[in-house]
């Protein structure tokens, strides 16, 4: 079979780029899934958070490198790409996601939009090579057929775009398929995953979640924090997982949570000191935290329930601003959102083809390029994957 462009990976960027390339080019999407889009259903927690009109560029890993390609296609394109397939979008504190809030709803206007644009869609296609051959690339693998044996196919294009993903939620990683060009790859990492720290302090916190500050270095997030019985999860400490992921911080290092993040330190001993009068520790503690949050600090600061609170408001005052945990590592890949790692993004140009293989593209997460919650992920997908169907255009 021969094709002017394939696309190896049927995920959001591999989607959405078919979609935006013309009929007259002949494109095949091939996807080792027995259906595409399976990663995007799993996205916002369900609901598909698309992008984020707030697209400052310092939520992702090389904000320098990833400017340029912002600037040709932002979140008001993605918007109005979206709107175009027939898509009604919402904004909720920035974060734009489908009206119905479901992520279905846009996987159905993706296919619908990729159907029109003529592309071959084929499902259970695993790619495990890929050959330059006199400008031509053939691209080989196996059909998983379900109760018969495996067949191998192999497929000629003129372009090949990888955008498999990376190994998170239902990806995979498949940038061996571009080092055989001479690329290097950075190693892929959970990130926007939990953490995982060190036992003690979690003890009796498995399944408590808490609004507070978590603090990695200089990096500080609020929002979100679920304790589990190996550490700690939640929308900040995912993104704080990143600085992990991109060697920022690394095994040892201390992860704080402030309780109160509203307040400054001298602000919560104040807070104390006025309820503090006549109390014991346990009293003074009661009705201002999680039972099990507020047992917690007490033993952090190595206080006696039953005893006077007011000998005891500054070392409470610093567990309950400094609740200090060691981080042991990141969660397991099947816990990550994204992966931080993949191709070194230097070796492509400004329309993400290879430097080492002309006609060669990647997208998405086959890069080494990733962001914080919020829609950068998602932005990074649409953004690559538009960058280089105008390329695909421009040279047909």
């Amino acid at each position: 079979m021969k094709y002017d462009v394939v696309i190896i990976g049927g995920g959001a960027a591999g989607m959405f780029l078919a979609a935006a390339l013309p009929a007259n080019i002949k494109v095949a999407l091939l996807e080792s899934n027995d259906r595409v889009g399976k990663k995007l259903l799993a996205t916002g927690n369900g609901k598909c958070n698309l992008t984020n009109l707030d697209m400052n560029i310092a939520h992702y890993n090389r904000p320098g490198y990833i400017e340029e390609f912002l600037d040709k296609f932002d979140a008001h394109d993605t918007v109005a790409t979206f709107e175009k397939m027939g898509l009604i979008t919402k904004a909720v504190d920035k974060r734009v996601y489908p009206y119905s809030e479901c992520a279905s709803t846009v996987l159905d206007v993706l296919r619908r939009a990729v159907d029109k644009a003529g592309t071959d869609v084929l499902t259970s296609h695993y790619v495990n090579f890929v050959e330059n051959f006199n400008d031509t690339f053939n691209v080989q693998g196996i059909i998983k057929c379900e109760g018969k044996p495996n067949e191998s196919f192999t497929i000629s294009c003129d372009t090949v775009v990888l955008a498999t993903g990376s190994p998170a939620t239902f990806g995979k990683d498949s940038t061996s398929l571009f080092t055989a060009f001479g690329h290097k790859v950075r190693e892929m990492r959970p990130s926007l995953a939990p953490i995982k720290t060190n036992k003690e302090p979690l003890k009796g916190l498995s399944g408590v979640r808490v609004k507070a500050g978590v603090r990695i270095g200089y990096r500080y997030e609020v929002g979100e924090v679920l304790f589990k019985d190996f550490g700690v999860s939640g929308i900040a400490v995912f993104n704080l997982s990143s600085e992990l992921a991109r060697d920022r911080a690394k095994i040892g290092d201390i992860l704080t949570i402030d309780f109160m993040p509203e307040y400054s330190r001298a602000e919560v001993e104040d807070i104390l000191r006025k309820r503090g009068a006549n109390l014991t520790v346990g009293e003074l503690m009661l009705g201002t935290f999680h039972t099990k949050v507020q047992e917690r600090i007490i033993a952090t600061a190595n206080c006696d329930p039953n005893e006077p609170a007011q000998t005891k408001i500054g070392a409470l005052a610093n567990a309950i601003k400094n609740y200090k945990l060691e981080i042991e590592g990141l969660g397991d890949v099947s816990l990550a959102q994204v992966m931080s790692g993949g191709l070194d993004p230097r070796e492509f140009d400004e329309n993400l083809m290879s430097t080492r293989a002309k006609n060669a593209y990647a997208i998405g997460e086959a890069l080494d390029i990733d962001g914080d919650c919020g829609g950068y992920n998602l932005q990074w997908a649409w953004t690559s994957a538009m960058t280089v169907a105008r390329s695909i255009m421009r040279n047909v």
